[in-house]
């Protein structure tokens, strides 16, 4: 027969509350930098790399810091662990984009592609969906200066610069002539 699980000390009710509050707040702020993983050319690798290593290094600074072995149990204090892992995991997807996009290098090149329509998002969030030349079809995130520009124009040149962590990324839109 099992014995019935211990109650939850408080000081694991608290560490849970404090995680599940920060957990938010991460999501949240990951919500309103994911737009700007469009503009990223091969944006899901970059993303599933910043959020793989963000996990891990979550997961293993709680577990060396706090003690504990790894278990996938997600019960009780077991869950501590886990729920550390997807702050930081989320956390560190936010922060690399920022990262990569604040601290980029001036466009550097250009491509020259075909506008399918340019969407209205919220406030200055304006969303241009082009076709590329490789026949990909894209959504990119732009401003709406840049969309106010754009909404006459067939064609647009996009300036792509070299992201502070390697990634090229979509950053300057202009009606090509």
């Amino acid at each position: 027969m099992s014995e019935p699980a211990a109650a939850p000390s408080p000081d694991e009710k608290v560490l849970n509350g404090l995680l599940l509050a920060v957990l938010f707040i991460a999501g949240v702020v990951l919500v309103r930098e994911g737009p700007h993983f469009d503009n990223v050319l091969d944006g899901w690798p970059f993303f599933t790399a910043a959020f793989f290593t963000g996990t891990l290094l979550g997961f293993l600074c709680w577990t060396y810091t706090f003690g504990g072995k790894f278990t996938l149990k997600f019960t009780g204090s077991y869950r501590l662990p886990w729920l550390a892992a997807l702050v930081l995991g989320l956390i560190t997807t936010s922060s690399v984009s920022y990262i990569n996009r604040t601290f980029a290098a001036p466009p550097d090149r250009t491509i020259k592609a075909e506008i399918d329509g340019v969407d209205e998002g919220k406030g200055d969030r304006w969303h241009l969906k082009v076709k590329m030349p490789d026949g990909q079809y894209k959504r990119l995130l732009i401003s709406k200066p840049v969309a106010d520009a754009l909404k006459t124009a067939t064609m647009v040149n996009i300036g792509i610069a070299r992201g502070a962590l390697g990634f090229d990324l979509m950053a300057k839109f202009e009606p090509a002539s």
